[in-house]
């Protein structure tokens, strides 16, 4: 797993965790909108140190939180949210 992803992923999971829109944590990021859509989506290949700092300043974790692997099972939660697939409860 690389750093873009790690970020993608830890970053979703700490928004949702603090019941922020993408717009909100956009904004309070001070980025813009689709900016970070396309970073939570993976859709940008190219980001900035100070991109990484502005949305751990956000988010209210260090630089190294947001780059970290995230914990074990989450990045596949995530994965399968996006990809439209639902776990079956059994």
């Amino acid at each position: 797993m690389n750093a873009l992803r790690n970020l993608r992923v830890n970053a979703k999971r700490l928004r949702v965790a603090q019941g922020l829109s993408q717009e909100a944590l956009s904004e309070r990021a001070g980025l813009g909108y689709k900016h970070y859509q396309k970073i939570e989506s993976g859709n940008w290949n190219e980001l900035y140190l100070s991109t990484v700092e502005a949305l751990a300043k956000a988010l209210g974790v260090t630089m190294g939180c947001l780059l970290d692997a995230p914990p074990k099972g989450k990045a596949d939660r995530v994965a399968n949210l996006k990809a439209g697939r639902r776990r079956k409860r059994i």
